[in-house]
């Protein structure tokens, strides 16, 4: 019987990882959850599929039909599903929860590369957890979950939604195309669409200047001279909040990008994304989300982030490779067995060969 097309392939944008790569991504994985339970965090296996509600408002779903006919969708987000378990928790019992997670998620995003669907994350909600002191918290344990995985040279770059949102206002925000022309930033483009869907000019002003104010401590001091509402400078005090906790514990190397906008809605503070050299996306990235609760009638802060292993396995030194940390012992050879028993008993790796 001839061989079909589809025999041999997977659709497009899944991910298929053998061998020493899916070994290398397993590492990272276990450098990631090393640092993170150290910092106390639990683990939590989500579900791998929910409801279309959960999901709401995100483009390139994956949707499925169960066998009563409900339309359900493949876990696209984990934070969004994180908060409604852990509220169906707290509405038990009140209290601090640290969780942690890994696994995949399903949604289309196009890339120059294509497209992909499937990503392997690792990540942490922190849920009743007020306050600066947080914040920073997250972004030394990012950092030292870096560190772990041996990248000494990735940028954490952060931003405040409380900031990009008091600049917008209430009809900026609700413009997908001026949000795009800030993530690009065109600051003539900006200026186009604000125009064109009725801005004030001092909004328009500042818009503009929000691509250059990217940069160290200074822009900050720089951003205080702009802002004139008091939302965007209460945005600015909570980020010298935290550049001076970080800076306290050695961490004085941020870049701030006070024009960041993200794609999910639902941040409400500072918020932060990861690069490194040679990866063309960011290696993960998080913030804080103080209202997502409330759709649960709970008053609730949160922060958290997350990994993407792929790119982390990407940015990582390259380690050698798995197969010449083993002990090849052949299959045909007498005590064959035994003799690999005995490898593994003194701790070393080992391979049994032969029989191809």
């Amino acid at each position: 019987m001839a061989d079909r097309p589809s025999q041999f392939s997977f659709p497009p944008g899944t991910e298929l990882v053998f061998g020493p790569q899916a070994q290398r991504r397993t590492r990272i994985d276990a450098a990631l959850a090393a640092v993170i339970h150290g910092w106390g965090f639990d683990e939590i296996i989500l579900p791998g599929f929910d409801s279309e509600q959960t999901f709401a408002g995100i483009d390139g779903l994956y949707g499925l039909v169960d066998r009563e006919g409900n339309n359900l969708v493949l876990r696209a987000d984990f934070t969004l599903l994180a908060s409604k378990a852990l509220a169906m928790e707290l509405r038990r019992e009140p209290r601090q929860i640290r969780a942690t997670y890994e696994g995949r998620v399903y949604r289309f995003q196009p890339t120059g590369h294509g497209h992909r669907v499937e990503q392997t994350q690792r990540g942490l909600e922190w849920v009743n957890a007020r306050g600066p002191v947080y914040d920073a918290a997250c972004l030394m344990m990012a950092r030292e979950c870096l560190r772990a995985c041996g990248i000494n040279d990735a940028v954490i770059v952060v931003g405040h939604a409380g900031f990009v949102n008091a600049v917008l206002g209430e009809a900026g925000r609700a413009e997908r195309r001026l949000l795009e022309a800030l993530d690009h930033k065109n600051p003539s483009r900006i200026k186009v669409v604000a125009e064109r869907i009725g801005l004030p000019q001092e909004n328009i002003g500042l818009l503009e200047t929000l691509p250059l104010l990217t940069g160290g401590h200074e822009v900050l001091r720089h951003a205080a001279s702009l802002a004139t509402t008091e939302p965007a400078r209460r945005a600015l005090a909570d980020l010298e909040a935290i550049h001076r906790l970080v800076s306290e514990c050695g961490g004085n190397d941020l870049l701030f990008d006070l024009g960041e906008v993200r794609q999910f809605d639902y941040y409400s503070g500072a918020m932060f994304k990861v690069y490194a050299p040679g990866v063309g996306e960011e290696l993960g990235g998080g913030g804080r989300y103080d209202r997502l609760y409330d759709q649960f009638g709970l008053d609730i802060a949160a922060v958290g982030f997350g990994f993407n292993i792929a790119r982390l396995a990407e940015a990582a030194p390259r380690d050698a490779d798995m197969e010449n940390q083993r002990q090849a012992v052949d299959a045909a050879s007498p005590g064959a067995l035994k003799a690999a028993l005995a490898q593994r008993a003194s701790g070393a790796g080992v391979a049994i060969t032969g029989g191809a």
